[in-house]
């Protein structure tokens, strides 16, 4: 028995995986429905994104240079990398030189939950998939370099050594006992199902971990040509922790993740995180177009086998944003979790699901091309993604062969991955299927033969061998052919013609009087002020309406007793606040509770806030977080706000950071705050 098989039938026995599975896929898909009710034009959204992706992949050498050349001018300092090796070397060479040159910032408190005092280098990583197909981080603790994961679902499959089984979820093949029981074990806590209180562990852990990191290294979902900028998005806010407090950040890119300009970005962003995670928009949406004061901002452009992939059959995948749509939409995936899909060598890809079975042969060749054969070529996944990837006609292309190899010859020939027998059966079924009386013969036999072989008639199930009879029953085929049935749906049509009358042609019955008319919907139209306080409200976000913004959060912090705060300069009436009592700084300080900021603008569509992204200290250290905002400053969704972007480091804050990486269940308040409050001034 191969290696996928054998999986396959570890991972559908697997009663703990199966729940765990379960209860990803059915949250990820209704989320995912919901978010896309609020944007009833997104089928020609999907194709315009489509043609972007499409254009950016053609042209790719020139938006390359363009967004290079814009990056160093933003004082980026920008690396390629053509595979793997050269890569790493480029991290190891930044962490080499940061030995000889700065003194390290671990101390004693770390004692308790990490031992990080004889590390040569702390590095905070937020998640990157490029950085998993490198194999980074085996990479880096081989030379005495310390990794630590900081978002959640990656900070739990680290601890247990594992890969992430889900390009957004890491964790999904995790039950909440598996983690309480692994932080018992590797973080000395008292063992706890509880997911707030398993989530205010790591918090806890992590937080140091932000504080004391040598380098911050994060991944790219998007870089904008037009500006240099790169695009980063969380909802934990480990994303802008490792980004903005380390003195060196560097950001690894697949070459292909370019969007033309900002409008193109906000197109993207209005699919990505619906797609990904059923929301409107992240929590944090970070665009960084320069380092900060005292910091080096480093980019690793890498190739590793994408020039390949852009000049074969297999050039679409390029499209992809990695949402990791598809992956919840697969009837396959679901049953099985990322980590069934192994190669040749038992190595588990590093992107699974039906991009990953074309992505990962695409990129290491033969190794993986049998993961195709794992699909139904059901159309879901082409369905849900959200730039129209034709993922099953790039699967069947995969099946035929037709991948690069990184040897530089072409892939294995038609049938990759499929035993003897199984070519066999397929060569018999397209002799049956290119001739039409033979294949109408096929189809009387087989509905026999399915009454012996199904369950419902007593007689038999299929055997072991086939795959389907270790866990499925062949089903029973219809009654009627598609032949019988379309020459039925012919007769009803010519009903319909001759006398007017709308015919169902599913079930036969006459439709209403009103078929096929558009349901309106009530669209009363709504302030911006009002949508934004109810979108805000909506992801537990407060707003408070105020003529005297420094009275009112005055007040605010006489009801939770908070004497000090971290305080935004030329905010508020900073001589109202000392008679009041208030005591604040300007200056960074993680021991205190609430952090004042100022936002640009709010979005209504979203509940958004933008602000600087210098202005950590406030808008993300502390537990809470107060923007004030002027109501005239309410702008109608993202792309309005595009503008006042370029050339920034600009955030968009939408709601209290969050995570839902244990059993999907949503939790308010990882890294960044668990309250935010927006004090909206007349």
């Amino acid at each position: 028995m191969n290696p996928l098989r054998r999986r396959i039938r570890q991972s559908i026995a697997n009663e703990t995986l199966q729940l765990a599975l379960d209860n990803n896929t059915e949250r990820r898909l209704k989320g995912r429905a919901a978010a896309f009710e609020s944007i009833p034009d997104w089928r020609e959204r999907r194709q315009r994104a489509h043609r972007i992706r499409a254009k950016v992949i053609e042209r790719l050498d020139d938006y390359l240079d363009q967004f290079i050349a814009n990056a160093k001018n933003n004082g980026i300092v920008v690396h390629h990398a053509k595979d793997a090796e050269e890569a790493i070397g480029i991290v190891l060479g930044i962490a080499k030189n940061l030995t000889q040159s700065t003194p390290s910032k671990k101390e004693d408190s770390f004692a308790t939950l990490f031992d990080l005092r004889g590390e040569k280098v702390l590095i905070a990583k937020s998640k990157s998939m490029v950085s998993e197909e490198i194999g980074l981080n085996h990479a880096l603790e081989k030379e005495g370099i310390r990794v630590v994961e900081t978002d959640l679902g990656e900070y739990i499959v680290q601890l247990r050594r594992e890969r992430p089984s889900h390009i957004i979820t890491p964790a999904a093949h995790l039950t909440r006992q598996q983690v309480g029981q692994l932080f018992h074990e590797k973080l000395g806590i008292p063992y706890t199902e509880d997911i707030p209180t398993l989530t205010a562990t790591a918090r806890k852990v992590l937080r140091e971990v932000f504080l004391a990191a040598d380098i911050g290294l994060s991944g790219v979902n998007f870089g904008v040509a037009e500006t240099g900028a790169l695009c980063i998005v969380t909802n934990e806010g480990n994303g802008r922790m490792v980004t903005t407090l380390p003195k060196i950040h560097i950001a690894l890119m697949g070459m292909e993740r370019l969007v033309p300009t900002l409008d193109d970005l906000a197109l993207m962003l209005s699919l990505l995180p619906r797609s990904a995670t059923g929301q409107k928009l992240t929590v944090y949406t970070q665009l960084l177009h320069k380092p900060l004061p005292g910091q080096t901002r480093h980019l690793i452009l890498l190739d590793n086998g994408r020039s390949r992939l852009r000049s074969s059959p297999l050039k679409e995948s390029l499209y992809c944003i990695r949402c990791g749509a598809c992956l919840n939409a697969c009837p396959v995936f679901r049953e099985l979790g990322g980590h069934a899909y192994i190669g040749r060598d038992l190595s588990i890809a590093p992107y699974p699901g039906p991009i990953g079975s074309v992505v990962s042969p695409g990129l290491f060749g033969e190794n993986y091309d049998h993961l195709a054969q794992a699909s139904s070529l059901c159309g879901a996944c082409k369905e849900a993604c959200p730039v129209d990837i034709d993922l099953p006609k790039l699967l069947t292309r995969v099946r035929a062969g037709q991948y690069p190899s990184p040897a530089g010859r072409g892939g294995r020939g038609e049938g990759a991955g499929l035993s003897p027998v199984t070519k066999i059966g397929l060569r018999i079924f397209t002799r049956l299927a290119t001739h039409p009386k033979l294949f109408a013969l096929a189809q009387t036999f087989a509905s026999l033969t399915s009454h012996l072989l199904s369950p419902r008639s007593g007689w038999m199930r299929l055997p072991a061998f086939t795959g389907w009879g270790y866990s499925k029953d062949l089903p029973r085929f219809s009654g009627k052919t598609f032949r019988s049935r379309w020459k039925g749906r012919r007769v009803e049509n010519e009903v319909r013609l001759h006398t007017g009358k709308q015919v169902d042609t599913y079930t036969g019955e006459q439709a209403g009087a009103d078929a096929g008319k558009q349901v309106e919907r009530d669209a009363a139209p709504a302030s911006l002020v009002s949508m934004f306080a109810s979108e805000l409200g909506a992801l537990s976000g407060s707003v408070y309406q105020t003529n005297d913004p420094t009275q009112s959060i005055i007040e605010f912090l006489a009801s939770r007793n908070i004497g000090k705060i971290h305080l935004q300069p030329n905010i508020l009436d900073e001589g109202l606040l000392r008679r009041a009592g208030i005591d604040f700084t300007h200056e960074p300080d993680p021991g205190l509770t609430v952090g004042v900021t100022k936002a640009w603008v709010g979005l209504a569509d979203t509940g958004s806030v933008l602000e600087a992204d210098e202005e950590l200290p406030g808008s993300l250290l502390p537990e809470i977080h107060i923007a004030v905002l002027k109501s005239k400053d309410i702008l109608p969704s993202l792309p309005d706000a595009m503008p006042l972007v370029k050339g920034k480091n600009a955030v968009f804050v939408t709601g209290p950071s969050r995570t839902a990486d244990i059993e999907m269940t949503l939790t308010i308040g990882v890294h960044g705050p668990r309250e935010l409050h927006v004090f909206l001034v007349q």
